[in-house]
């Protein structure tokens, strides 16, 4: 496997050797056609076990290299939380080894889902990634989860951006190509998909992603939730994923005029309330995480099959 840096390095000491200028010896930045955006093992196994990548792309900032394959089709594993997301995106696009300005940036990952609706497994583009921690989460007097939205000026404030519409145009493009797509399913399951009251079988969706490092479950919350969206959309989109890092990637690229070089792809892998005679508690002392590995393949898959439409045969 190559590593840009230490290829550079080497030509460096080779320039030097035959009395060449630095400058001859000077790499063109490297440019990448598709960055997939992954927070933790789980989500970058499947990539890493699934493709041919023969070079390490060493970025100041990422705990570890970008991987590459032939085709400049990178995988990038940023850490979980907005705060993560926002600081390795920010540190690739800044990298003066990189040329991100075409490049089509993509979070693929697991995510939590809304019950009544999508199978665990199913996959869902995000066409708003919205803020779920910026307002005001409080008690009401008869102990009921509340939230209020934020009071001008911070409301009007153009720093405190609360919600993000998806690239119209490019999200239709990766919609049409994987709506109709079979995804990978798992009998192990078909009960839980069963007791929640959800469809039968994984498909592609649209739906706003709500973005936020706090873990939460119950009624209450997906209440707040749904009316958070539809709020901060203007009652354009419906609830449908949370997860952690989407706020960061396109607030992230957002700051460098690539906002609309954003896509995030979110996988089913639990349900925003417990599942029937499982209290609250007890997901959380647990974990919530019923379908992580099949979530996971399909976030891939239909990535995948994105990158193949909107990237590689682009006419």
């Amino acid at each position: 496997m190559i590593d840009i840096g230490k290829n550079t390095v080497r030509r460096a000491f080779l320039a030097a050797a035959l009395g060449m200028p630095a400058i001859a010896c000077a790499m063109p930045p490297y440019r990448p056609k598709a960055i997939v955006l992954t927070a933790f093992p789980l989500e970058f196994r499947v990539w890493q076990a699934s493709g041919h990548y023969d070079r390490r792309v060493p970025v100041p900032g990422l705990a570890r290299s970008m991987i590459c394959d032939a085709q400049h089709i990178c995988v990038a594993i940023t850490g979980e939380g907005e705060i993560n997301a926002a600081v390795r995106t920010t540190a690739i696009v800044r990298d003066p080894a990189l040329d991100c300005r075409a490049t089509l940036f993509i979070r693929s990952g697991i995510a939590g889902g809304v019950q009544s609706r999508a199978a665990l497994g199913s996959v869902y583009l995000a066409n708003w990634i919205v803020s779920w921690g910026f307002g005001h989460h409080y008690l009401t007097r008869s102990g009921h989860l509340a939230w209020a939205p934020p009071r001008p000026p911070y409301a009007h404030n153009p720093w405190d951006t609360l919600a993000y519409r998806v690239a119209p145009r490019q999200l239709s493009a990766a919609y049409t190509a994987t709506r109709a797509m079979p995804l990978a399913d798992s009998a192990a399951v078909l009960p839980l998909d069963a007791a929640l009251g959800l469809h039968r079988r994984p498909h592609v969706y649209e739906g706003a992603n709500v973005s936020g490092d706090d873990f939460w479950i119950g009624r209450q919350n997906q209440r707040i939730a749904r009316h958070i969206v539809t709020l901060y959309t203007h009652s354009t989109a419906r609830y449908a994923t949370t997860a952690m890092e989407d706020l960061g990637d396109i607030a992230a690229l957002a700051a460098f005029g690539l906002q609309h070089h954003y896509l995030s792809v979110r996988a089913v892998s639990d349900i925003d309330v417990p599942p029937p005679a499982t209290s609250v508690g007890a997901i959380i002392a647990k974990g919530d995480e019923y379908a992580g590995s099949l979530a996971a393949r399909n976030a891939y898959l239909v990535t995948r099959r994105i990158i193949a439409r909107l990237v590689l045969h682009r006419p």
